[in-house]
């Protein structure tokens, strides 16, 4: 970890150089950055999904460097309109942040995470009077983070599974259920209802879907490139060759 202390001054006025003198930079609005802003975020996702690899987190802190970047120029652009700056941005997090905590900066006591995000769920409904929980998801999430999202609300009014043994036993009703269908409509009906419950058995095992499927895609990526190389220059038959690829890969990881 470097000790160099950095001024943050001094990236804002970078920042602010660029969009004064770079083309590209000065061109920019908030509509146009949207796009960069998304894939910059799935780019941290990305590196995330590598965090075992070798010079991992060296890629982790570029990525976090360039998500940052679409912050500070999209307050940079609110700047030039005269509707915030970056240390409106600052303030806002900090207030919030205070707020979401009275545990740690207040008078409350909570005995785990759970209890904590219960909590905030409760006062933020207070402050809905009578709208319910699930009004402010925002739809434009992934489907997985969506389904994530709106399982974390149900837990706080109680509508959760106790364990991951009861997670799990629901997700296989609804393989049953989509094994019984009698028709296709039903089926993609009861295919939905199983990528929701295996959401459910992500959150009680504290990891993302969408990044486990992320993992899961690179690992079936990396070895179906090492078939595809080998299948025409070898005996060997597809599973065998699968068999090696998933050997392959597991003493990269390991070496």
């Amino acid at each position: 970890m470097s000790e160099a202390k950095f001024d943050l001054e001094k990236l804002l006025n970078t920042v602010s150089k660029l969009r004064e003198e770079c083309p590209w930079d000065k061109k920019q609005t908030h509509e146009t950055l949207a796009r960069h802003l998304i894939e910059e975020a799935y780019e941290v996702i990305d590196a995330i999904s590598n965090i075992d690899r070798e010079d991992s987190y060296i890629e982790l802190k570029t990525e976090l460097g360039d998500l940052l970047f679409q912050i500070l120029l999209h307050s940079k652009i609110a700047e030039e309109k005269e509707e915030f700056s970056i240390e409106d941005v600052f303030l806002t997090l900090n207030q919030k942040l205070t707020e979401r905590h009275p545990h740690v900066f207040g008078d409350a006591s909570f005995d785990s995470a759970d209890d904590v995000e219960k909590a905030w769920e409760i006062r933020k409904q207070e402050s809905r009077k009578n709208k319910s929980i699930f009004d402010d998801i925002q739809e434009n999430l992934s489907s997985l983070e969506l389904a994530a999202k709106a399982q974390r609300k149900a837990k706080s009014i109680g509508l959760s599974y106790n364990s991951i043994e009861d997670a799990v036993k629901d997700f296989l009703s609804e393989v049953a259920e989509f094994k019984s269908a009698g028709s296709l409509e039903k089926q993609r009906q009861e295919f939905g209802d199983i990528l929701f419950s295996l959401v459910n058995i992500s959150r009680f095992l504290e990891t993302d879907s969408e990044l486990e499927l992320r993992k899961a895609v690179k690992r079936f990526i990396f070895r179906a490139k090492y078939v595809e190389l080998e299948k025409d220059s070898s005996q060997k038959d597809l599973p065998e060759l699968w068999a090696e690829a998933k050997k392959k890969e597991k003493s990269i990881k390991e070496g």
